[in-house]
């Protein structure tokens, strides 16, 4: 997906970024001809009115002088203030060399001034009308040429900022033209790119809706579909989702309650199992003790038989009532170490029948848990004796307890066959054992308890042969054993 969008976006980018390049170069290259022709404009504007007011100056000089005033000297250095002005400002060749032209014959008629005769003199008349004749001719003349000079040059720059002016407006004209061909181009390239995915994405939703049903239909394409057509094809794609998800879960149902049935077929015939051997048992000791024809005769040993198989039916019932409806827990103070030992002592009997060699390692500290006594003396009744089914003619059988994780956990290991690659992924499944006469509950009850406790329980076989099988309880106080 992310490569889909780079493929549509890469071109719009690198065309947005050449237009916003020609627009920003035609925008500097207009703000720096403005710049420059603005520049030029001023100063030949200054010099022009520098020019026009020594011009003014030089003719109220030269009016002055010819009505024979000769109190001049303020205007001799206006003049002079105004000829810097047009020296500061002259920046061409050609206003360069008016510009010395002024100067030099400003100087020149300075200096035929002061070395003019006294008022008075016979010659004074006729040096003052000299004097006034060169101002005006290497002076007002020269003066008047800057003028002209200077307004040539204005409308020189004002037809090149029009030209310019021109350009530019063509150049943003070819801007946005590209920018609008450019546009269409990008647009017609990703419309086409996004109608190719529509297609190939319709496709692929008629394929997956097709592999909803039992039949796949043929796929066929005909125009462009646009949004439209894939509105339409995932709204139909929706609808056979919906169904098949109606479907699947009617299944699901009538799934769960053939497991049902079949759970509660196999615990029928678990308890029947159960009950009718001792039954059987019972019913032939009634019968033989009536064939004499007189009071029924049993023996002290046809009661015990009785009795025992009467304690057999009940805890058969009892095992079933404990898986469909467990005990509650009643936690105390309980431990841990006293309960493996009661547990060990109650099968010491049956353990020294079958030469069976029992041992119990606990840590070197009390561990105490706040837990039910009483199941968790059931969940390890329960390992030890499937420990001593497995060893009838000898072994040895541990019970180990040590730390593990921030809780306790307890392994109970034999040195038995192990157990068996079809039964170990069963262990705790309803109903499956490996005796003739289990119920296949053992284990599933014992789970629960520990998991009731928030514990762990797990089993595999030991490398050395034999099975373990592993309890692991949390100590909620935080006191952690101390393994010796």
């Amino acid at each position: 997906m992310n490569a889909l969008r780079w493929r549509f976006l890469w071109p719009v980018l690198l065309g947005t970024l050449c237009l916003v390049a020609l627009c920003a170069f035609a925008a500097v290259s207009l703000f720096h001809q403005q710049v420059t022709i603005t520049g030029v404009l001023r100063e030949n504007v200054s010099s022009r009115r520098a020019a026009s007011d020594l011009r003014g100056c030089l003719n109220t000089l030269i009016a002055l002088e010819s009505n024979q005033i000769e109190s001049v000297t303020d205007l001799h250095a206006r003049a002079l203030a105004y000829l810097a002005d047009i020296r500061q400002l002259a920046n061409h060749p050609r206003e360069q060399e008016l510009s010395a032209q002024l100067d030099d014959g400003f100087a020149r008629y300075l200096k035929r001034w002061e070395a003019m005769p006294p008022k008075g003199a016979p010659e004074h008349a006729r040096q003052v009308e000299a004097a006034t004749q060169f101002l005006e001719a290497h002076v007002l003349y020269p003066c008047r040429d800057i003028e002209a000079f200077n307004d040539q040059r204005v409308e020189e720059t004002t037809s090149q900022h029009e030209r310019v002016l021109s350009r530019l407006a063509w150049g943003m004209a070819v801007v946005a033209g590209l920018g609008a061909v450019a546009g269409v181009v990008f647009g017609y390239g990703v419309a086409r790119l996004l109608s190719q995915s529509i297609r190939r994405l319709q496709v692929q939703i008629r394929d997956a809706a097709g592999k909803l049903g039992p039949n796949q239909p043929e796929i066929l394409l005909t125009g462009d579909p646009g949004f439209g057509g894939l509105h339409d094809e995932l709204e139909s794609l929706t609808a056979r989702i919906e169904g098949v998800m109606q479907a699947l879960h009617e299944r699901e149902l009538e799934v769960i309650r053939s497991e049902h049935l079949a759970a509660v077929g196999q615990l029928a015939a678990g308890v029947g199992h159960e009950i009718r051997n001792p039954l059987t048992s019972i019913k032939m000791l009634v019968q033989t003790g009536l064939e004499g024809g007189g009071p029924p005769q049993l023996s002290v040993e046809d009661l015990r038989i009785i009795e025992a198989e009467i304690r057999r039916m009940e805890r058969s019932l009892q095992t079933f009532l404990e898986f469909a409806r467990p005990p509650k827990l009643e936690r105390r103070p309980t431990d841990l170490g006293a309960v493996l030992e009661s547990v060990l002592g109650l099968v010491r009997g049956r353990a020294e029948q079958q030469r069976v060699a029992t041992r119990l390692e606990l840590p070197g500290a009390p561990v105490v848990l706040t837990a039910d006594a009483g199941q968790l003396q059931q969940v390890f009744v329960n390992l030890v004796l499937n420990a001593l089914d497995v060893m009838p003619t000898g072994g040895r059988l541990t019970v180990r307890a040590r730390a593990a994780g921030g809780g306790i956990e307890v392994e109970v290991s034999d040195t038995g066959p192990g157990i068996s690659k079809t039964m170990l992924p069963r262990l705790f499944v309803p109903f499956a054992s490996s005796k003739d006469t289990g119920l296949g509950l053992g284990l599933v009850i014992s789970r629960r308890i520990v998991e009731d406790h928030g514990g762990t329980m797990n089993a595999g076989n030991r490398a050395g042969g034999g099975a373990s099988f592993f309890v692991r309880l949390p100590i909620e106080d935080g006191r952690a054993p101390v393994t010796p």
